[in-house]
This record gives structure tokens, sequence and C-alpha cells, in this order.
């Protein structure tokens, strides 16, 4: 690590405890004490983390019920050695697109705008294209409207833009899908969402959402950003090349207006989420179609509202966004039902405040947020994950519209037909990809959401029968104690059409599940959370000792890789590899930790060891998301920002052989080519691009640059 880097860090976390401010608002006297607990874990918790993460500055507030507490750690500005604070300035990044959203619909509610109107009822100029595009397709990211093209040019504009400038960006850009067909992110689809408030209200949006949004909840630090202006608190932003700490390229965020062109603190942040669940800002109707998710022409759930991404966590409801551009990243997450919400914003770019927000959601309700489950056998595996989905989002669904969602009796018997024929041993095993498709699709219209129907009837059963105190334990407890109570409950009823029963074969499973978890879901593992200065010697041990004979416990494969990157950043491989061999060894059915272990091979340069382990894992389960393209393409950011670009292009060969009709990884390698200076290879990858998609826009624009060069 840098010298000076090192010396910056230990004194900005000296400045921790020593500089950094606190905001609390306490309800009454009693709440004091509980979340004061929390609150001394979780400082601890960012003490340590901010440390692995390299993380200049971060504020993080949280709200539940009428307790607010808000608090900043590090420093704004390294240079000037200035604190963060609760009242520290953050560009919100991506944020704003809930506010964008939540600004278009109160226009819908008073009649200015049709959701269901073509954009250019509203911006005339806007181009049309091969189909109408609509203003509710917009806010659910369904429109077909690119997202960023060319991030040499278009991420990288520093000259202010207006609204029309903004647009002219994109406007000549082709649908990259029919509106509605599928779900493609587009920051620039919001930004033409911002013209649309523009064009209804009269007003610029940055005056809208002030007079609308910002004033009506006293958000008194929320503003557009703007470089010239003189704005209280403004944090510096940073970023890492090379694995050293470097302060952020200048970008203006104006010509990301309505979707990502704001700044504001944690303290307005959580004003903000307040405001969403009091109802000060929209009518419950309207709050409820925006936390509704969008569903594509093939049935699946988007995931995403209208400016909201929409997907249940632990069981509970839940809504959340991110953001992410130069000198940022931000998180909003709320639980509307439990009046729980947590709003962090850091200086360090890439940073994942996930990791924050799960760890602080954890200490304030007093819950294993990322609990998860390993099963030794790969049927038993896919079974248990359908279980957890059910439980998730049938408790989730019941928990935010008060009722089960089958229509009738025949439904509900419909949808645990569907359960109990696919999440089955032996269907699995006759015909494992096909059962599999069918168990993803459980959740979602395709299947008629049978799996949402069976779980929001077991949670409205088990209220019924145990009560309310007993439904809402099950977030603690988890998917087996949901589904044995509800096993037990069914077969007690001598009325089988009142509680519909699982088949006998899957309630054993439930049961034989459950005897090994009670075993081995200590009060050690339940409460485990793994760190870079864990005992290593003392977790070995202890997990090893606890998931001996059993073929069913608590599953940290992910916490271990994650770990283990940690450790490689920090340069110590041989911790790295014990504690990914650790996990390979108490999880060896499962794809991750050979993923993960390919992974580390790569940063330590064995480009032959990491192919035969991704290999290994595909073997396993060629489908899991540790094998996705979006992980490929984080350990390259990775390898990259760490100075090892030889490694990220060895990694982009190995991609290119599990995937090779992806463009954009033949793009990514021409791009390192011509990084190193291999002009001709360079342009052979960006050709192969265009072969697999001619009309791939990146791979055209390298093409045409080098060839103008020649």
């Amino acid at each position: 690590m840098n010298r000076k880097f090192r010396i910056a860090l230990i004194v900005f976390f000296f400045a921790l405890w020593s500089a950094s401010s606190t905001f609390t608002l306490e309800a009454t006297e009693q709440t004091q004490p509980l979340y004061s607990e929390a609150i001394q874990a979780f400082e601890e918790f960012v003490a340590e983390q901010m440390a692995v993460d390299k993380v200049p500055g971060l504020s993080v507030g949280f709200m539940k019920d009428d307790y607010v507490w808000a608090k900043g750690f590090g420093y704004a500005d390294l240079e000037n050695m200035v604190p963060a604070k609760a009242e520290s300035s953050y560009r919100l990044a991506s944020v704003t697109k809930t506010i964008t959203a939540i600004a278009i619909l109160q226009l819908a509610e008073t009649g200015k705008i049709n959701l269901y109107a073509e954009v250019q009822t509203y911006v005339p100029y806007f181009p049309r294209k091969k189909w109408p595009v609509t203003v509710r397709q917009l806010l659910g990211h369904l429109g077909g409207i690119s997202h960023y093209k060319n991030d040499a040019r278009e991420g990288h504009i520093k000259e202010p833009m207006n609204t029309k400038h903004a647009l002219a960006i994109f406007q000549d850009f082709d649908l990259v899908a029919e509106p509605g067909s599928r779900y493609n992110y587009s920051s620039y689809g919001f930004n033409l969402l911002g013209a649309v408030i523009e064009g209804a209200s009269g007003e610029s949006y940055g005056d809208y959402i002030k007079k609308h949004i910002f004033e009506p909840l006293d958000m008194k630090n929320s503003r557009m950003d703007n470089p010239l202006d003189l704005i209280p608190n403004r944090v510096r932003g940073y970023w890492i090349i090379n694995n050293t700490l470097k302060n952020s390229e200048y970008v203006d965020v104006s010509s990301r207006f309505a979707g990502g062109g704001t700044r504001s603190t944690a303290l307005d942040l959580i004003k903000y989420c307040q405001g969403i669940i009091s109802g000060k800002l929209l009518k419950e109707e309207t709050l409820r179609a925006m936390f509704s998710s969008m569903i594509q022409k093939n049935g699946i759930f988007t995931g995403y509202g209208m400016g909201w991404f929409v997907r249940p966590w632990r069981a509970h409801f839940q809504v959340n966004h991110s953001g992410s551009q130069p000198e940022t990243r931000t998180q909003i997450l709320i639980f509307p039902t439990e009046r729980f919400a947590v709003a962090i914003a850091s200086n360090l770019e890439g940073v994942n405040l996930m990791t924050y927000v799960n760890r602080l959601t954890e200490l304030v309700l007093d819950e294993d947020m990322d609990s998860a489950a390993y099963a030794s056998d790969r049927t038993q595996q896919v079974m248990y994950e359908a279980c957890s989905q059910t439980f998730s989002y049938g408790m989730s669904s019941y928990d935010w519209y008060g009722n089960p969602i089958a229509k009738g009796e025949k439904d509900l018997e419909k949808a645990f037909s569907y359960l109990n024929q696919y999440v089955n041993e032996k269907e699995l095993k006759s015909d494992f990809e096909k059962t599999r498709r069918k168990i993803l699709s459980g959740i979602h219209p395709v299947s008629d959401q049978a799996f949402i129907k069976v779980g929001s009837f077991m949670a409205s059963a088990l209220k019924e029968t145990l009560g309310k105190e007993k439904l809402q334990s099950y977030q603690k407890s988890g998917p087996l104690a949901f589904f044995s109570d509800y096993i037990k409950v069914s077969e007690n009823s001598p009325d089988q059409k009142k509680f519909p029963r699982f088949e006998k074969n899957f309630s054993r499973m439930i049961s034989n599940w459950e005897k090994d978890w009670k075993a081995t879901y200590t009060d050690y593992v339940s409460h485990l959370f793994i760190t870079p200065s864990a005992n290593f010697d003392e977790l070995e041990t202890t997990l090893k000792q606890t998931f001996s004979g059993a073929s069913f416990y608590a599953n940290f494969t992910e916490d271990l890789a994650n770990v283990a990157q940690a450790l490689l950043e920090k340069n110590d491989a041989e911790k790295a590899f014990r504690v990914l061999n650790l996990s390979r060894n108490l999880y060896p059915s499962s794809p991750v930790p050979y993923a993960s272990l390919a992974s580390a091979y790569l940063w330590t340069g064995n480009v032959e060891k990491a192919r035969n382990l991704y290999k290994e894992a595909i073997a396993l389960d060629p489908y899991h998301s540790i094998l996705s393209l979006n992980q490929f393409f984080g350990l390259g950011s990775r390898l990259v920002r760490a100075n090892k670009l030889k490694h990220a292009m060895a990694l982009l060969t190995i991609a290119i052989e599990l995937y090779p009709r992806e463009p954009s990884l033949y793009t990514d390698l021409g791009d390192m080519y011509l990084q190193t200076g291999e002009k001709e290879k360079a342009i052979e990858y960006y050709k192969k691009s265009l072969e697999i998609n001619p009309n791939f826009e990146r791979a055209k624009t390298r093409l045409l640059e080098l060839q103008k060069g020649k």
C-alpha cells in the first residue's frame, strides 16, 4: 500500500471517534438503551469496514418509528482534514430517480400527466421512435430507451447542460427493445421524465422538486448539484487508481439532471423517507402503485416499480435505490409498513454500501438479514431456495397488501398443486433443468404467482391460528419455522380445503432440514459476522465441529468470498486462500467456493488454475449467479483498479470461453489491448464483437475512431 495513503488512513480513522458528528432524535427515553447498543456495535463495525474498503468518508442515518439517528464517519475532505458529518452534502446519483418518480406521480394525481400517454404529449421536441413510448414505461425502465452507450464521451461531460442539451445526447439513439418487452435500466429514460415534468408543470425540474418535495419535507440541504454554487458541507469525491486513493475526476452532472443530478445529506434523506412513509408526498393508492413491480411481456417481474427497486428482503416488504457516479456512492432503503429506513452516502466511488446497510439493519431490527442455507444435495438446494422464495415473497406480500393474493379456493388449490408438482425431488431428478426453470418462474406472473399465492396464504393462516406476534417472529426464525408450523396447522385441521396440504415427502424433507438446522444454527452461528480480522483458527474449528454430520446448515460462502477478496486486496494471499479452502471444505457441492478460488488464482496470476476451477464451478451449477456476466465484469473492474491489467485480460479470455456470444466481452478485451498499445489486437476483438452484434455501439465507435486515426 502507498505510504502516504497508509498514513492518511490512520489519521482519518482516528477521526472517526474524535471528530465525527452525530444527530439523534429520541422518541422516548425507553427506546434509547436498545438503539444505543445497536449503534455502538454498528460504529465498531464501521471503523473496521471503512479500513477494509479504504473509504475516506461516509454519512449514514436510520429511522425506526419516531426515532432518528445519523452520523458522519471519516473525512468529507481528506486534503483539508474536514470531518464527515450527518449534515455532509453528497451527490445522490441515481437515488435522484426516486425523486423524479414521485414528481411524475404527483402530477399524475393532479391530472397534469397521463401515465399511459406517449412522452411526446409533454415533450413534443423528442423524436418519435419505431414504437410509442409511454410515461409509465419510462418509470419502470421498460421504455426501450438506451442507457449510456459510449462512456469515453458520455461519462466525462465537463460543461453544464440544460434540458434540451441533456436530451440531445441520446434523442437519436434507436430503442434497444420494443417498449414493455424488456427491462433495460436507463438514466436517459429518467432524463426524459425530467423533461416530462417540465412540460406538464411549466416549471424547471429543479424548481418543481424543490417546491413540491424538498420544501414540504423541510429538506433544506437538498438541491440540484451545481459546481458554481456555494453548497454548505459539500464533500469531496475520491476513487482508487492502481490501489491508490485519488481525487475524483470532475464531471458536470447537469447532463444527468433527473436521472442523477441532485445533492443531499443523510439527515435530509431520512426526512424524505419519513415523508414517503407518512403519506406527505403521495396518496396511499399512488404509493402502492409506485411500490409494485412492473412486468415484462414474457410474464416475468422486473423487480422495479416506478422509480424504486421492489424486492422482499428476509420476508420484509422493502423498496430501495442505489446511486453511483463520479464523487459518490449512495443507498436508500425503506421498510414502509415497519416505519424503518436507512440512508447512506460515501465519497468513495465504487464502494459497496449494502455491507453497511445490511449490518445496520441487522442490529436495529435484531435479525439475521442475510441468513442463507446450504444443502449438500443439489436438488434439495433448489427445493430450499423455492421454499425461501415462497416464504420471503409470500410474507412480504401479505405484509404489504394485508391479504392473501389467491382469488378464491380453486386459485389457491392450483397454486399449491404447482408447488407440489415442481418443488419435488422426484421431478427434479427426472428433468433437473426443466423443473428448475418452473421453480424459478414460481414467483412470477408467468406461473400465475403460484409461490406468492401459497406463501401469502400460509402467512394469513398462521396469523389466524397462531396470532400476529407469532407471524412476525418468522422474520427472525426464517423459512423452515414458517413451513414447519404451517404443516402442523394444516395436518391438525380436519378441513383440508381450508388449509391445503403439501406432499408427504415434502413435509418430511422440511422436518429433516429443521432437525439439522436446530442442531447447527447455534448462538455462535446465528451471530457470526465474518471480517478480515476474524480469528480464523477459531472459526475453522467451530464451524467444522458444528456442521459435522449434517447435510443442511448455514451457508457462509458469500461472506467468506468477500473476506477473501478483502485479504487479497491487502496483499495477504496466504490467508485469502486459507479462507476459500475452508469454504470449499465446508460447502463442497456449492459452485461459490470454486468460482471464488478461481478469482483468487486470477488475482495472483495463475490463469490455468483459475480456468480449471471455473470449469469445476460450472459442472456443479452452470446457472448460479456467481458465474453470471456481472460477476466477471465486477472482478475485471477490481483487477483493473488494482493495476492488474494482464490478469483482467486473462479473466476476459476465460469469460469469452463461457459466454462466446456476448459482444461486450470482446469489446472490453479490445479496450484492454488498446491500453497495452496492441492496436491490431484491439481491432481484431472489436471486429469479433461486431460479428456477433453488428449494431453493438461501443465496438462500432471504437473501431471507427481507430480507423480514422490510421
